[in-house]
Parts: C-alpha cells; sequence; structure tokens
C-alpha cells in the first residue's frame, strides 16, 4: 500500500470487494469516477443504491472519523484533521490487506479473500485504536451496549449486503 488510498480501493472494486464500495468512494478525488464506476458495474454489486447513497455513505464517514478522532483527543485545524483522517485511512487500507491475507490463510467464510462484517470491523477497530478513535466510531459498531452481532444483522446491508460470513473466524488476536 503506496498511500494511494483511491488507486487502493480502486483495485479492490476490481475484484468486487464488498468494502471497497465505501473505500473507493471516500477516497476517489473526482465524485464523476464514482458515478462512472457505479454506472458500468452491476447493480446487484451496488445493492441497487446510485451514486448519491453511497457519496452520502463516504460522506457521513469523513464526519464520523473526524469526529472519532476529536473524541479521542486529537484537536487539530481543518488541513490537519483532512491530513490525520488519510493516516487513519492508510492503517485501515493495511489492516483490510493483512485481514484479507489472513482471510486466504485460514479459510474464513465461504469464498477466500471476501471479509465478513465481523472481521471488518475488528480491522477498522484495530486502526481506530492507534489514532485513539472510540472503536463505536466505526459504521458497524455504533452502539456501544450492543452486541456487534446484533449490530450486523440490524444495518450490516446498509454498507455491506454481499459479505462473507464469518464460520471459522476466532476474531482478533493481533
Amino acid at each position: 500500500m503506496s498511500g494511494n488510498l483511491e488507486a487502493f480501493w480502486k483495485s479492490r472494486l476490481d475484484k468486487k470487494d464488498p468494502v471497497a464500495r465505501i473505500g473507493y468512494a471516500l477516497w476517489v478525488t473526482d465524485v464523476e469516477k464514482l458515478r462512472q464506476e457505479i454506472g458500468k458495474g452491476d447493480p446487484k454489486f451496488w445493492n441497487y443504491k446510485g451514486f448519491s447513497y453511497w457519496e452520502f455513505m463516504a460522506r457521513s464517514t469523513v464526519v464520523n472519523l473526524a469526529t472519532g478522532l476529536n473524541k479521542g483527543g486529537f484537536r487539530g485545524n481543518f488541513k490537519e484533521t483532512r491530513e490525520k483522517i488519510k493516516q487513519v485511512g492508510i492503517r485501515v487500507a493495511r489492516w483490510h490487506i493483512r485481514f484479507v491475507q489472513d482471510d486466504y490463510k485460514n479459510k474464513t467464510g465461504n469464498i477466500a479473500g471476501k471479509l465478513s462484517l465481523k472481521q471488518m470491523a475488528d480491522y477498522h477497530h484495530l486502526a481506530f485504536s492507534e489514532f485513539n478513535i472510540p472503536s463505536n466510531f466505526y459504521g458497524g459498531t455504533w452502539l456501544e451496549a450492543i452486541p456487534d452481532a446484533a449490530e450486523f444483522a440490524l444495518y450490516g446491508d446498509l454498507y455491506c449486503h454481499d459479505c462473507d460470513s464469518d464460520e471459522g473466524y476466532r476474531g482478533t488476536s493481533q
């Protein structure tokens, strides 16, 4: 991962990696590229949601990250916050790579290299902890008092209607 988040998530999008929908939307440098990817893509992959939906998901992620950084003690101006969010994005991408590699190695779920909601939540939590962002600022696990599995059942389809199962996944011991 060279630090080019747009290129990284585009490569994952080309592999039909479910989390790449938001990753690419978040880091694309020109939203018209996102509109084109959605327009030429399989509507089922995009969960029959259009450009506005995925752009909103990305924009809300930015706000959530900025708020999480603030909650974790980071105090920066607009430019510094954008840079810190990029640093978080790079850590998330690196953890994603590691979890995909582990998924192949451990033969987790039904499709090698395709992650479950739990796997994605776990690597986001690991990346967030590096920046003191509370784990509940990850979009899949907002409610601290509710078990993650219940949250995934309630609204996991909002961002990953086609994730793999977590069968055989033992959780983080990184």
